[in-house]
């Protein structure tokens, strides 16, 4: 663990610069309490995704002056468009909005403990089993990662809209920012940084926000809440490693944040007693709109995964109106939940054919489906890669039978019901209603699973409150009778509820904590606190694989990777098979290469140095390709990675000594760095006059 503290300054960076620009945004739009705290992320995120996009386009260098001006514009912004909501809505002679209400002293306090705890248990399972800052997790795309993160920096562009291509970049523009504000820390410690920044602060924050308004604000809801985050391992753990997939581990982290106030703006969530609070309905409309962008650039399946969360939602709650009332609410209920379903139809059969991007995404075709009744035991179970967890699998069972007799909580058995629909529908065969539905996670049912974490956290806090009341009831038959007398200052009904409160010393309370305490002790220690074996062996089984053929990139290996790269001029690019290790010369190093990622997807020059280099001086094509791409020098060596594509890369890994047009200018360990002589670069730019690295058998 010691090894993590010369980073604890900059995980603080990274926590402040998310959090402070998106509360004073919340703020700015009347929100106080959790709703602002939870969607803070969501929010910081905006502003770290959308202001670099606007600098590369005003030909601005993003740097620290250009994130404070971004922030504060952002905060304008905001206050801007809370004042247009609240005029347009008094131009409507609608009823003054209430303002926002902040949530009780004691009601922060319990939260932020909750979200201690659940940081607490998360850096607890994850900080060791990573072993340190600098250790490079052993998964296909974190290649492609780390480049990207060094192009911004080296270039000062960190807009999500290219060049040198387009992709949702948050993950990648919080990082850089980070080390814009504080430099010093390796390529590979800030990305490892930022996702533990986003598993064990955002996600715990968003899970407490979100249950306080979707469930209410009694200790063992937050608590619950707080200690559940940290108990899933689908999520946030399997994602610290699978792919790796930091974008989706960002997107998803920040979700549940963002999911609260949507549901109480469309009305899911409403009324007292069901968790919802006071707020400027206007305000929080206009800060969910605000925080989209930030899910977008965070990764679009987070955004996707709202819009249909929250659809779900609402067609459940019009059912459950439509089926419960009579007259023209019945009808009303039923007729716009035949709208909604006719609109989702037409959007998931529209969209793919308007969107070739999603068409692409859609296309995914991963091998090696398991039977229905394998994918349901690892969503169900919460099995996947990890023994099933039968304990909090039972919860959520207490969870769904609780939430499926209060109709309020109805929409939320729903929302777990479409998320194992999903995750079935992506681990079992391909299906055209499986393509529909799932293409917008590529098909994968790793990052089903992780949406799943989101509805299972809730309904296992449900269980939680549920115990907790039944043992409090429990302790009460047993126990001494209370006074007589109401409870001093605690006896008058509360204008939320109607009910009567009691005192922080009476009888009631004290049955209250004692049930909240001995519930939250029997899911820690039902769990194997909080599964903290499961998840530190899952995590650490990604950063250091048993097996061979698992591990991208050794120490020594770096090294000699060094020792090339200081023999290469800085302008040159590299023909590479970044499956040998080599992809990561950028990144590491700061030498230009021709693949940046592993999953190659070449443009025609890339292409044509890639499967006939070693035709230089015979395929005058191959050097034109060359000089428009500034390709002068070429890494070989052999590949043990399992995923190596090599296959696309063979007029590389076929250069030998014999090769002609080709010059060996050093050999470190099973890397050698040849110079193309083929193309008639001058001497000066071939690199004649650099010093030779040691040349190695």
């Amino acid at each position: 663990m010691h090894a993590w503290w010369p980073v604890a300054p900059l995980f603080g960076v990274l926590v402040a610069i998310t959090l402070v620009p998106g509360l004073l945004m919340a703020y700015a739009l009347r929100l106080r309490g959790l709703v602002a705290w939870g969607l803070a992320p969501a929010l910081g995120l905006t502003v770290l995704g959308v202001a670099p996009v606007l600098a590369r386009f005003w030909g601005v260098t993003w740097s620290r002056g250009a994130f404070a001006a971004g922030a504060a514009a952002f905060v304008v912004l905001a206050w801007f468009l809370g004042l247009c909501l609240r005029l347009w809505w008094q131009a409507a002679r609608r009823p003054r909005p209430p303002k926002a209400r902040r949530d009780g002293t004691a009601t922060l306090a319990t939260a932020a403990v909750a979200v201690v705890l659940g940081s607490a248990a998360t850096l607890w399972a994850v900080l060791p089993a990573i072993g340190s800052p600098d250790e490079l997790v052993d998964s296909t795309d974190v290649v492609a990662h780390l480049n990207r993160l060094r192009a911004f920096l080296d270039s000062g562009s960190f807009s999500s809209i290219g060049p040198p291509s387009s992709y949702p970049s948050g993950f990648h523009d919080l990082a850089g920012t980070a080390q814009i504000l504080l430099p010093g820390t390796g390529i590979i410690g800030l990305g490892n940084v930022t996702a533990v920044t986003a598993a064990a602060v955002f996600w715990p924050l968003g899970c407490v926000a979100l249950a306080r308004q979707t469930l209410g604000r009694r200790p063992v809801v937050l608590l619950g809440a707080g200690l559940a985050s940290a108990a899933l391992t689908t999520f946030p753990f399997v994602l610290m490693g699978w792919g790796v997939l930091w974008p989706n581990l960002l997107g998803t982290a920040i979700l549940p944040g963002v999911l609260g106030p949507a549901f109480i703006v469309t009305r899911v969530v409403r009324g007292p007693g069901t968790g919802a609070v006071t707020v400027d309905r206007t305000g929080l409309t206009a800060a969910t709109l605000l925080a989209l962008p930030g899910l977008l650039l965070a990764h679009p399946n987070a955004f996707v995964s709202l819009v249909m969360l929250v659809g779900v939602g609402v067609l459940a709650s019009l059912l459950v109106r439509g089926t419960s009332t009579t007259g023209p609410v019945r009808r009303r209920a039923l007729g716009g939940a035949a709208a909604l379903a006719v609109v989702a139809v037409a959007g998931l059969l529209l969209v793919p054919r308007l969107s070739r991007q999603v068409a692409d995404t859609q296309s995914y075709d991963w091998s090696g489906g398991v039977p229905v009744t394998t994918a349901l035991q690892e969503v169900t179970l919460l099995g996947l890669q990890v023994h099933p967890q039968f304990p909090l699998a039972l919860l959520t069972l207490v969870g769904l039978l609780v939430c499926s007799r209060m109709r309020r909580l109805r929409w939320l058995v729903a929302v777990w019901a479409f998320c194992v629909l999903l995750f079935v529908l992506a681990a079992t065969s391909r299906t055209a209603l499986g393509v529909l539905l799932t293409g917008y996670w590529y098909n994968d049912k790793v990052r089903l699973a992780s949406l799943a974490a989101v509805p299972t956290v809730l309904l296992v806090t449900v269980a939680l409150a549920w115990l907790a009341r039944l043992v409090a009831r429990a302790l009460a038959a047993v126990g001494p009778p209370g006074p007589a007398r109401p409870p001093a200052g605690g006896g008058a009904p509360t204008a939320a509820t109607g009910r009567r409160t009691a005192s922080w010393g009476s009888p009631a309370r004290l049955r209250r904590t004692t049930a909240t305490t001995g519930v939250l002790v029997l899911l820690v220690a039902a769990t194997g606190a909080l599964a903290h074996t499961e998840t530190s062996e899952l995590v650490h089984r990604y950063y250091h694989p048993p097996e061979a053929d698992h591990t991208l990139l050794l120490p020594a290996e770096d090294a000699q990777l060094a020792r090339l790269a200081s023999v290469i001029p800085p302008d040159a690019v590299v023909a590479d098979v970044p499956a040998n290790g080599s992809g990561l010369l950028y990144a590491l190093h700061g030498r230009k290469l021709l693949f940046t990622s592993l999953l190659l997807d070449p443009d025609p020059d890339r292409q044509v140095v890639a499967e006939r280099l070693d035709q230089a001086t015979s395929d005058p094509a191959v050097c034109d390709s060359a000089r428009r791409l500034g390709v002068r020098y070429a890494i070989t060596g052999s590949v043990r990675y399992w995923l190596s594509l090599d296959d696309r890369t063979l007029g590389i890994s076929r250069i030998t000594a014999a090769t002609p047009g080709f010059t060996r200018v050093a050999q470190e360990g099973r890397y050698t760095l040849w110079r193309i002589d083929a193309c008639g670069f001058d001497a000066e730019a071939s690199g004649d006059d650099v010093p030779q690295a040691a040349t190695q058998p």
